[in-house]
């Protein structure tokens, strides 16, 4: 069996299985759900050390504990954040590790997206990427069982990532998740109006986003394109920021949790 051994546990997550548990589950229990119409078929939340945007990302995840029985794959969409490469990497492994245990890589989509122009396994792009690893705890206390799909998204046409999504769309078993944040490396305001900005776009459909504004861009593009196409709607669940947490308004990241249904 192969295994994609934690990265970033005790860096920009807890190391220790019970405080990560109990961390995760009292944001997940904190405040009331929003609750929406049908049950979620995409979420859209951040990436950073759950310091700074775990609470951001939980309001997003909690809205899966009504179908927490129903799904059973989770495709997740996360970025590089150190090589740059063209198309979408498979991790060739079995299972992702973290201190909460194993999640299974789902080996039959991973064979079927093996088939499509500019998709590759590429371990190492996978071993030290978080984008993917951070949003695994979320998931494994939110839901009883899935299998996995991990994508890292490179440079990447729409409809190469269109045509990924709509092969792995399946039904209400399926949940698509897109690991992004948004704005970084601005002035408060400027970040907040950003974001604000950027919460509309997605709003609207609007697959024309750049690195600026979001690091996960070239995923997000391809998911809102596929979801305009199959008439999701949404909901914006919370925009917030680095200065939200430790006050320090002159170099800015943003974060936001969203849903689709």
């Amino acid at each position: 069996m192969i295994i994609r051994p934690p990265a970033v546990a005790g860096t920009l997550y807890e190391a220790d299985t019970q405080r990560l548990l109990a961390q995760v589950e009292s944001w997940l229990a904190k405040g009331a759900a929003k609750q929406t119409p049908k049950p979620p078929k995409a979420l859209i939340v951040p990436h950073s050390g759950y310091h700074y945007s775990g609470e951001t990302a939980a309001k997003a995840f909690r809205l899966l504990e009504p179908v927490y029985d129903t799904i059973q794959r989770v495709v997740l969409l996360g970025t590089p954040h150190r090589d740059e490469f063209s198309g979408i990497a498979l991790p060739g492994t079995d299972v992702f590790r973290t201190p909460l245990g194993d999640v299974p890589v789902d080996q039959n989509s991973i064979k079927s997206l093996l088939t499509i122009d500019n998709v590759f396994e590429l371990p190492e792009t996978h071993r030290q990427e978080h984008s993917i690893e951070v949003q695994l705890p979320f998931l494994q206390t939110a839901l009883e069982h899935f299998e996995l799909v991990p994508l890292v998204v490179g440079t990447c046409k729409v409809d190469t990532l269109a045509k990924v999504l709509n092969l792995l769309w399946g039904g209400p078993e399926t949940l698509i998740v897109i690991s992004t944040g948004l704005s970084r490396k601005l002035p408060y305001e400027i970040a907040v109006a950003q974001d604000e900005k950027s919460a509309e776009s997605i709003r609207t459909y609007d697959a024309n986003f750049k690195y600026e504004q979001a690091c996960g861009f070239n995923s997000l593009n391809g998911f809102l394109s596929v979801a305009k196409e199959k008439a999701l709607d949404s909901k914006c669940l919370a925009l917030t920021t680095s200065a939200d947490r430790n006050g320090q308004k002159e170099n800015v990241r943003g974060f936001g949790s969203f849903v689709f249904y």
